[in-house]
């Protein structure tokens, strides 16, 4: 079922099956949303003080670091600089395609600092879950819930709730969450990279920004939905955390299991072709709805 017509009618809900249906089509196929969104779309955010955001941010992207590679970061900083430089050259990209209403950057940031800290959980349930029982395509299974659980805690968070209105929305901050992790592993595959001998440092560098281009792809899906669903439901629960986490999951474990060719010549592009499409029509919606005009308040 298109999503356009389960919401024709506003006190219509869409079900969790028919996000998913939704989320799975706009891989190939995203649709503006042809009838109003819900009213808090619109709303006014109240004027607070992020300053304790940045500040877990900060703590978490350090704790992240100094709790996988101990010093080791510092000493091959370079690496480090490395590892992140794409993830967050495509962020900034993302945030900047998010016109009318870019959000708070102490949220952004905590988004990425999350991601970056998840990397440790991550590690530890792909030790005891993943290679185990699962093998390398299970880690997707573990790994897309985890990084988008900083920013469903925005998007349900009392305070901050109202920061986190639309698909747009979700797909910055599932996009910060998605570059934190990122870098924080390309450090431990870059330096295995080199000094194994496998590939010489700038290869190595290329190959696992490859890697973090689709970890910003995945998270910036699965926040997708986040957001669809505050859109057009007005509200968000622990139901709309499937849809969008299920699609990027499978594009996980697609690209963990295929052949070098498909992963890079087939995946990486529509991949990467999807995420461009959700924003040209998740900023497509925000036109329709006057944004450019009644765009509410968010940077601060």
């Amino acid at each position: 079922m298109q999503l356009k017509g389960i919401i024709e009618t506003p006190h219509i809900q869409p079900t969790t099956t028919e996000l998913i249906q939704e989320a799975i089509t706009a891989l190939y196929n995203p649709r503006p949303l042809e009838n109003p969104p819900s009213s808090n779309v619109f709303l006014n955010r109240t004027q607070k003080n992020t300053t304790r955001y940045l500040l877990s941010a900060i703590s978490l992207l350090l704790m992240g670091l100094i709790m996988s590679y101990g010093g080791d970061w510092l000493t091959y900083i370079g690496v480090t600089l490395a590892g992140y430089a794409v993830p967050v050259i495509l962020l900034i990209y993302i945030i900047r395609s998010d016109r009318y209403e870019q959000e708070p950057l102490a949220l952004v940031a905590y988004c990425f600092g999350w991601g970056a800290f998840s990397g440790i959980l991550a590690g530890i349930l792909n030790a005891l879950i993943t290679t185990p029982y699962l093998g390398p395509g299970g880690a997707g299974l573990i790994e897309e819930p985890i990084k988008i659980i900083g920013v469903y805690w925005i998007a349900q968070n009392t305070r901050l709730k109202n920061e986190f209105n639309n698909h747009l929305d979700g797909m910055v901050y599932g996009a910060a969450a998605g570059a934190g992790f990122a870098g924080l592993e390309n450090f431990w595959y870059i330096t295995q990279m080199v000094t194994t001998g496998a590939y010489p440092p700038l290869l190595a560098i290329f190959i696992r920004s490859l890697t973090g281009v689709m970890h910003i792809a995945w998270s910036s899906m699965a926040a997708r939905s986040l957001g669809l669903a505050k859109a057009t439901k007005g509200t968000i629960n622990r139901d709309d955390l499937i849809p969008g986490t299920l699609v990027s999951a499978i594009l996980h474990f697609l690209w963990n299991t295929t052949s070098t060719i498909f992963s890079l010549g087939i995946l990486f592009p529509f991949t990467l072709n999807s995420m461009r499409q959700m924003i040209r029509v998740a900023l497509q919606d925000e036109t329709n709805w006057g944004y450019q005009q009644f765009a509410p308040n968010e940077r601060k």
